[in-house]
């Protein structure tokens, strides 16, 4: 365990008039180094809330609390944490004597270094003295965390581009032909079955022609059963353009046939914003109730 003569303490200064702490780092293209950072700073009580500030303006990142990954100085005692600069040749090792890793550290190395044991502490419930602390910041380490960081990274990499960036040629299609699902244009049909549609579907839609909002998109889920999803108003709010009638909402089955009128019916959400059937028919169905049902 490191004393306090080689690592000052990780405390934050006060923020004036209570203003979130600010956490700056650099703009433009991101990497693991300082997402990590960030990350591990954010599950600190006293950064929990904190606004991260992206820029390169010297002024801006003077104005934050702490700097990681840009500005070209390491300063612990300002909460200055940068590794670019020439004159920059930490290891764990050097800064920490006793610890055997030689690998200069990078910003999220040195967020994990001054704030690892407070960080680990807080996560266990205990001391910054439980020698429970010291093993298992040894036994985590920083270059396993970056290992799962990376590992998140790529199996997001891997999403996007297969699922995410495919899905626009699915909704393309979806909108050329919503004119052949219903007479509205406002219910587009996912022909090969649920895709991440919703980022896609608002930025295509401000270009169609006639213009038209889309209320519902109707596909299969994996069990092969038909889903009817109402649109959200904006991409990541909670409440829907059009929901289901709220007559429906929480009713399953032969219930929710009687209420519908629609048989063969499965389920309509509590919401309202989803509902499922047997049929493509009777998903359609239930869209273009709603739609008939509007004021």
């Amino acid at each position: 365990m490191f004393g306090p003569e080689s690592i000052p303490p990780s405390k934050r200064p006060c923020s004036k008039l209570m203003a979130p702490p600010r956490i700056g780092t650099h703009n433009g293209t991101f990497h693991c180094d300082e997402a990590l950072a960030c990350a591990l700073l954010r599950l600190l009580p006293e950064y929990r809330d904190a606004e991260i500030v992206r820029t390169r303006d010297p002024e801006k990142l003077a104005s934050c609390d702490i700097v990681v990954d840009v500005g070209g100085e390491y300063d612990p005692q300002r909460h200055r944490y940068d590794h670019h600069q020439r004159s920059f040749t930490e290891t764990m090792s050097s800064l920490c004597p006793g610890k055997p890793w030689q690998t200069k550290l990078s910003s999220a190395g040195l967020i994990y270094l001054h704030f690892g044991h407070k960080l680990l502490a807080q996560l266990l419930g205990t001391s910054e003295e439980d020698s429970v602390v010291g093993t298992l910041y040894d036994k985590a380490g920083f270059k396993r965390a970056m290992n799962l960081v990376q590992e998140e990274f790529l199996q997001r990499l891997d999403f996007y581009q297969h699922s995410w960036l495919p899905a626009r040629a699915l909704v393309e299609e979806a909108l050329a032909q919503r004119f052949q699902v219903d007479p509205s244009g406002e219910i587009v049909e996912l022909a090969k079955g649920g895709c991440p549609w919703k980022e896609h579907l608002y930025h295509l839609e401000s270009g169609l022609s006639p213009p038209v909002a889309i209320i519902f998109v109707i596909y299969t889920d994996q069990a092969g059963q038909w889903r009817v999803q109402c649109v959200p108003k904006e991409l990541h709010s909670f409440q829907s353009r059009l929901p289901l009638p709220e007559p429906w909402w929480g009713l399953r089955d032969e219930a929710l046939d009687q209420v519908s009128g629609i048989p063969g019916c499965i389920f309509v959400h509590a919401s309202g914003f989803i509902g499922g059937h047997c049929t493509r028919e009777g998903a359609l169905s239930m869209a273009r109730a709603t739609l008939a049902q509007r004021s």
